[in-house]
């Protein structure tokens, strides 16, 4: 069974908080100031400086036809990449800060982001085109898992993943970070005897659930519902990518922010990577065209850019690990 599923003996809450999906057409999208709305607010900020999808210059790479909706140009793309003429699908949510947002500078929405900018340069370089297509974070894992032209990123990989998916290499390390409303909670212990909100079947709820078998976690389908409960005092932390918890704090000076300690959550919460269906033909050529970037510098460029310099790799990527591909090869069978 997948792990986006609710855990046993949690509460799973799916009320409806008002806030619109985001579509593929920019006429659709929410306007309401919801976590989206706040953090295209935010997005002329220092770690959030918005970079348009590099395809909207004369340097190529991939450009935003919509809000919703990003494809490669493939004018500009590698000629004799690797994936030459694949057309591919990145689906995922696209209120994720950093990872991915809507800019909205200059008038138009634009989908931006570290993993836009990564996926961007991969299509450069390996030559393939893609499409963005915006989607809540448990439909983005059936998305995947039902067609072999789709691609997501931000995603851990754990053995029960590894059964149905193939990934590549890490591109980035996360911490686990604490937004509450109190003090800041920098432990596990921090956590203890408070009602937690997480976005249902992330490494964020994996790994709460895992260490406090018996906190009082509440799960919704977003994480703008975890901060709305926070906010509105109903729930005491929301247990979130550290990155995400920064982006939200910087756009909201009633939130502490705390990042707990690697030693704590290494366990739990991976390096994110590219994630497909297991067997997609891309991951492999994928998973080395990161290999290159980690070497080269590109990635750290963008994460400097997008999270910020203490995010960087550096000189040490060992911690990216390997593709998960060949591994477990007929586990998806069973």
């Amino acid at each position: 069974m997948l792990d986006h599923l609710a855990f046993g003996g949690i509460h799973t809450d799916t009320r409806d908080n008002g806030v619109a999906g985001a579509t593929r057409e920019t006429s659709h999208l929410s306007k309401s100031i919801d976590r989206r709305g706040f953090l295209g607010l935010m997005a002329a900020g220092a770690v959030l400086t918005p970079l348009f999808l590099s395809g909207c210059g004369s340097n190529g790479g991939a450009s935003a036809t919509s809000a919703g909706t990003a494809t490669a140009d493939s004018s500009d793309s590698s000629a004799g990449g690797a994936l030459s003429g694949q057309k591919l699908t990145f689906v995922g949510d696209d209120a994720f800060a950093p990872y991915r947002y809507i800019d909205e500078t200059g008038g138009s929405q634009k989908v931006v982001g570290l993993d836009i900018a990564v996926a961007d340069e991969m299509a450069k370089r390996l030559g393939f085109t893609y499409e963005f297509e915006a989607q809540k974070f448990a439909a983005t894992l059936a998305s995947v898992q039902g067609n072999d032209k789709d691609f997501t990123m931000a995603m851990s990989s754990n053995e029960e993943r590894e059964k149905t998916y193939d990934f590549t290499r890490g591109y980035y390390q996360p911490l686990v970070g604490v937004l509450t409303q109190g003090d800041k909670v920098t432990s596990v212990d921090g956590l203890k005897g408070k009602s937690i909100a997480c976005t249902t079947g992330t490494v964020q709820n994996k790994f709460v659930t895992s260490v406090l078998p018996d906190a009082d976690v509440h799960t919704y389908d977003d994480g703008n519902q975890c901060l709305q409960e926070v906010l509105a005092g109903r729930i005491d932390a929301y247990v979130c990518d550290g990155a995400e918890g920064v982006s939200m704090q910087k756009a909201n000076d009633k939130l502490t922010l705390g990042l707990l300690d690697r030693s704590e959550t290494s366990d739990y919460v991976g390096v994110y990577r590219v994630m497909a269906v297991k067997g997609a033909s891309f991951i492999s050529a994928f998973d080395e065209c990161i290999g290159q970037m980690l070497e080269d510098g590109t990635i750290d460029k963008f994460i400097g850019k997008y999270v910020g310099k203490d995010f960087e790799w550096g000189d040490d990527t060992s911690a990216a690990g390997s593709s998960t591909v060949g591994d477990a090869a007929d586990s998806s069978a069973q």
